[in-house]
């Protein structure tokens, strides 16, 4: 049988996305929501449009994740000062609490699943499959024209 990458990249994701649901369920942040608290929070003041772009996700998406951290107590929202439709999100004091555990989760994982691998494999690898996300943005583009 001939080996297909999909297949590869499809089973790390979802694997990933069991390890970050059962590693941070008691702060019920999941694989769902770790992207965008953990982007919020290197990003201060980020708007959902830019964390749309930013992860290339639709605008429904970002609203649901940012709403459900909203209820969590872990991100805030403040209305440009300019621009009244405009709101800028911030982490919260709650949320410094459990990005610690975010990262450390994420860096587990990382470690788990590179185990053999030299760090020029990973590199090369990284790289391989940032020009394949980019050229399938592109691909979906171009299907959006015809």
């Amino acid at each position: 049988m001939k080996k297909t990458f999909l297949k590869y990249i499809s089973v790390i994701y979802r694997n990933t996305n069991r390890y970050l649901d059962i590693c941070l369920e008691e702060d019920k942040i999941g694989a769902g929501q770790h992207f965008f608290l953990t982007y919020i929070h290197e990003n201060e003041g980020i708007t959902m449009y830019d964390l749309a772009k930013i992860g290339n996700f639709d605008k429904g998406t970002v609203t649901k994740a940012v709403q459900k951290l909203m209820d969590l107590g872990y991100v805030t929202t403040k209305t440009d000062e300019v621009d009244k439709r405009v709101k800028h999100i911030y982490v919260t004091e709650k949320a410094h609490k459990v990005l610690d555990r975010v990262y450390e989760t994420r860096q587990i994982w990382k470690e788990n699943i590179t185990k053999g691998i030299s760090s020029q494999e990973i590199e090369l690898v990284a790289d391989i499959l940032e020009k394949m996300a980019e050229n399938s943005k592109e691909g979906i583009q171009q299907s959006k024209e015809l």
